[in-house]
């Protein structure tokens, strides 16, 4: 009887081990945008809705309605929070099953908006003490534009993840399972994204546990609300938060940036296996 339980787990394991190796077959995105393309009554129009409470920087190119001088180049557009844009073009004779377009690039965030800096308080509970796992410029994944000066803190599977600051969930996603040290499974984490109007920053909440989003799009958060869940989903080398704050680049994207956390702690100084505590308010 203890032999066959012990090859039942065993086995268990085993498959376990395999399904977390693999790729998702699935790809989930952080929000959805409503899009609508129509030809009637030799009029090309285009309706945009931004469902979120963050601007949307929306591009659009199609080669059919370049070659036929619809449009001279690509459509660039700002969409402001929870609002609607809508582009109408005169042209007769248009195959309507071409009126289509080959190229659409979706950012956060509008790069004219001006960057107020402000104070953040630590993305988890007050009373909590965290060791930093990998600081700015680390090696390991932060390394790019996008993730430089992003802070990881070694909090474990189900540790709640609070918001940084007052703002509006504009992205979750939830749904992804495992994770793995290999640059592969970058496309693969779970996360939330907040959008802090009055500072115009973006910060992101990485690697959380499937189904660990305690909020979903469109909700508003308190500064210390609970919003997740950490784990260690996406490209990780074990589970933690990667803690992230971001801002409109020019590029159609978001670029990491330094950043203040409360008591003027600077993102900067802070280094590998340095302890962090969120202090208890009295």
């Amino acid at each position: 009887m203890r032999f066959s339980k012990a090859i039942f787990i065993f086995i268990y394991l085993f498959f376990s081990f395999c399904n977390a190796q693999e790729l998702p077959g699935e790809k989930y995105y952080q929000f959805s945008l409503d899009f609508k393309t129509t030809y009637e009554n030799d009029t090309v129009a285009i309706v945009l809705y931004n469902p979120l409470s963050c601007p949307l920087r929306i591009n659009l190119f199609s080669d059919y309605l370049k070659e036929n001088q619809v449009i001279d180049d690509t459509l660039k557009f700002v969409i402001h929070e929870n609002s609607e844009k809508i582009f109408k073009a005169y042209k007769r004779n248009l195959v309507k099953e071409k009126v289509n377009f080959s190229s659409v690039i979706i950012s956060l965030g509008d790069e004219n908006k001006k960057i107020t800096p402000i104070n953040l308080a630590l993305p988890f509970p007050q009373g909590k003490m965290y060791r930093i796992m990998q600081s700015d410029n680390g090696s390991f994944s932060h390394d790019s534009d996008y993730s430089r000066y992003a802070i990881d803190f070694n909090m474990k599977t189900g540790d709640t993840v609070t918001s940084a600051d007052d703002g509006f969930v504009v992205g979750v996603i939830k749904d992804y399972e495992f994770g793995k040290e290999d640059r592969q499974w970058i496309p693969y984490a779970n996360y939330i994204t907040l959008y802090h109007p009055h500072s115009g920053i973006f910060t992101q909440y990485v690697h959380l546990k499937k189904g660990g989003s305690l909020v979903k799009v469109g909700d508003a958060v308190k500064r210390n609300q609970p919003i997740g869940l950490s784990g260690a989903t996406g490209f990780v080398s074990g589970e933690h938060l990667h803690f992230n704050v971001l801002v409109p680049d020019k590029n159609m994207t978001l670029k990491s940036v330094p950043f203040i956390f409360e008591n003027n702690i600077s993102s900067k100084s802070l280094k590998k296996n340095m302890k962090m505590t969120n202090p208890k308010i009295r």
